[in-house]
């Protein structure tokens, strides 16, 4: 409300590449569908003087599965460089991550997920500063690996077409963890919806007194239900269930605790000239306009010179795949929620996207965005929030551009 990586597609030849542990930076290493091939990153120029290795710890593995590809996002502490083979007899890919150990509290070495890719994910200390982590596949087409730094995360990606006839896991070992495609587990991926303002901050109210704070709720809810029907293989969370209050640092905490794989803000927009309407939606960046400043300013309840010392922090913060993975998913979301509009309420108008700092986008460590969906200060715009027809069809099209972003790029995956 305005009144408060891109990874690399197989290729023939298998080769490694040295992954940089600059901030934000996403690469992928290649995938390859011959067995008994190692990759190996090749390491940068050694300095003079080599500082001893610093020890990482395993700390999260988290599988889920669609009809097309398994995900397996492995977490660790630091920026390792990791080592991965495909081997025969039995069929299995093997991540190897030097300067690694397990975390004192890891109690699963296998996971059962069956989904006719993966069979079981197997994890050992191989040695006392490596970690061993081993795939059983299934039937895959080709894979993947990407790494990503801030959090620092290993990726892999499983393709191939599941047979709809396939029944999934018929049994699972005692403390192991399994994923269906009916139900999220555990470890399922996380979508984190974010109601704007509650409580004592109502958000901007429309000239009959619907108060932004409610609306975006229902709204929440609503994308809640249809992703949980939709996308039942990711696990969705809201920064708030009730009209409360959460502080903007809260609510990136929130996300950023529970490892959220996107985080979407949503709000209405209000303006001192009623006849303002349309959809927007906004990512983070430096306000490059005017209007951006103001809009950031009054959303992050703050002065432009305050703002001014924001940008300031950003810079040195910047995250450059993070904030490009954001505006992807603004503009995902902004062309799917005007087309889904278009057809059912002529005349809703798409005001785009655009970045600014924003307050509760910047503290989030993962692609995020803030979407106004109506102008509440608008009589017809208001009277629309109201209806639940206007409500879902809000939530479907956001819906629609988080599945498209989804599709299109390896973020954070759970």
């Amino acid at each position: 409300m305005h009144t408060e990586g891109q990874t690399h597609s197989r290729v023939n030849q298998c080769r490694w590449r040295w992954v940089s542990p600059a901030v934000g930076m996403l690469v992928g290493l290649c995938g390859c569908t011959a067995p008994a091939t190692t990759h190996r990153a090749a390491a940068p120029p050694a300095p003079a003087a080599i500082a001893a290795p610093a020890t990482y710890i395993l700390e999260d593995i988290r599988p889920s599965s669609t009809s097309e590809t398994t995900h397996v996002v492995i977490t660790v502490s630091g920026p390792v460089q990791p080592l991965v083979q495909r081997l025969a007899q039995p069929d299995r890919l093997t991540i190897d991550l030097p300067e690694t150990q397990l975390a004192q509290q890891w109690s699963q070495q296998e996971v059962l997920v069956a989904d006719g890719r993966l069979q079981t994910i197997q994890v050992t200390q191989s040695q006392p500063k490596r970690v061993q982590i081993t795939l059983a596949l299934q039937d895959i087409r080709d894979y993947r690996v990407a790494v990503q730094s801030a959090p620092h995360r290993v990726t892999v990606e499983l393709l191939g077409a599941v047979p709809t006839a396939y029944t999934g896991a018929r049994s699972t070992k005692k403390g192991a963890a399994r994923v269906a495609s009916a139900q999220p587990s555990a470890l399922a991926p996380i979508i984190c919806i974010d109601p704007g303002h509650g409580g004592h901050d109502p958000g901007a109210i429309g000239p009959t007194g619907l108060e932004e704070k409610t609306v975006v709720l229902q709204v929440a809810k609503e994308l809640r239900q249809l992703l949980q029907q939709e996308m039942p293989q990711y696990r969705v969370v809201l920064t708030r269930e009730q009209d409360v209050f959460v502080p903007l640092a809260e609510r990136a905490r929130m996300a950023n605790a529970q490892q959220a794989q996107v985080f979407i803000s949503i709000h209405t927009n209000s303006s001192p000239n009623r006849e303002a309407s349309g959809i927007e939606t906004w990512y983070l960046s430096f306000a490059a306009s005017a209007r951006a400043k103001k809009s950031a300013a009054r959303e992050n309840m703050m002065s432009e010179k305050q703002l001014s010392m924001l940008e300031l922090i950003l810079r040195d913060m910047y995250e450059t795949d993070r904030i490009n993975q954001s505006a992807v998913l603004a503009l995902n979301t902004q062309q799917a929620l005007a087309e889904h509009l278009a057809a059912q309420y002529p005349g809703v108008i798409p005001r785009g996207v655009e970045g600014a700092p924003f307050a509760v986008l910047h503290r989030t460590t993962m692609p995020s965005v803030l979407v106004e969906t109506a102008f509440i200060s608008n009589p017809h715009e208001e009277a629309r929030l109201r209806t639940p027809q206007y409500q879902r069809a809000l939530a479907q099209g956001v819906l629609r551009g988080l599945q498209q972003f989804l599709q299109t790029a390896i973020v954070a995956l759970h």
